[in-house]
């Protein structure tokens, strides 16, 4: 059996114990790579020439792309009749009777996690999906479009994986796993607001009110300075709800002065940004100006 490592550096495993890192080639590589993601499905010739040229292939491509096949089969150590490329009548495809690949693997695990019948298996199978996709996804492709939109989707499907999992987590009341996996989410795509959203949650749910506010500012912070604009509002919606909230739960210890000092720039910050509202220069009087604030919302 074939392992085609698509996480990190694109190497593949012959089964003899020997890593082929070397595979003919950029362009070798970047064929291995392209029938990996079709995940067992032929792709013409012409797709193929497509992507490899970025839309311009040269005039004689076909018999240049029937040259790199051949280098990658012997590269491989894979010929003939029995090679794990497939040559046929809708193009070249990895037999995926001998061949692994562990971005289809991950697919897999969080196709696996969506569909699960239980909370804690979707949650396992989400973490496993993780796991797997530690290291960057195609990085010995750091400027293909076809390599970077495949980062894109992958980032999609984790996120939403993190997401649910994050949320399955707080119904099992496993706060600090919702909060672990609602990170994991934000890490992956910090624009992503449904992640933040859950995170705040997560936060939260585990008593660390002030971090679930932060959080928020973080991401008005990043959405303004990056793209201009401010969160959704579905996003401060929950942010006044957490800030109007003072039922939630709390650190059995309660807040400390590190977290109180938060909440306070936290809550100038907000005020600041409120038409209509005067925001007194000491601290007394910022519960004042809130519940004016809450008034006028």
């Amino acid at each position: 059996m074939f392992e085609v490592t698509m996480f990190g550096t694109t190497s593949v495993n012959t089964g003899g114990g020997r890593a082929a890192v070397n595979l003919g080639g950029v362009k070798p590589r970047q064929i291995l790579e392209i029938m990996a993601l079709a995940n067992g499905a032929p792709v013409s010739k012409e797709r193929l020439a497509d992507l490899l040229w970025e839309g311009e292939p040269p005039k004689s491509y076909l018999a240049t792309l029937e040259s790199y096949i051949c280098v990658l089969r012997r590269q491989l150590g894979s010929r003939g009749r029995t090679s794990v490329i497939m040559t046929t009548s809708k193009g070249y495809a990895l037999d995926p009777a001998q061949v692994r690949v562990d971005l289809a693997w991950c697919r897999s695990l969080l196709e696996s996690a969506r569909t699960a019948s239980d909370a804690a298996s979707g949650i396992g199978l989400t973490e496993q999906a993780l796991e797997v996709s530690r290291q960057p996804l195609l990085a010995s492709e750091p400027y293909a479009d076809w390599a970077a939109r495949e980062r894109e989707h992958l980032v999609r499907e984790l996120v939403e994986g993190c997401v649910r999992a994050s949320a399955q987590a707080l119904t099992l009341g496993d706060g600090a796993r919702a909060v672990r996996l609602a990170r994991s989410a934000v890490q992956l795509d910090g624009f992503a607001e449904n992640a933040w959203r859950q995170m705040m949650r997560a936060l939260v749910s585990t008593g660390r009110r002030g971090e679930a506010l932060q959080a928020f500012n973080n991401l008005r912070t990043l959405m303004a300075g990056e793209l201009g604009v401010e969160p959704a509002g579905a996003t401060q919606e929950l942010y006044l709800q957490v800030l109007r909230d003072e039922s939630g739960p709390l650190t059995e210890s309660g807040p400390d002065s590190g977290e109180l000092r938060t909440l306070l720039a936290l809550l100038r910050r907000a005020l600041d940004s409120t038409p209509g509202i005067t925001v007194p220069r000491g601290d007394s009087g910022l519960s004042f100006a809130a519940v004016q604030a809450l008034a006028v919302a």
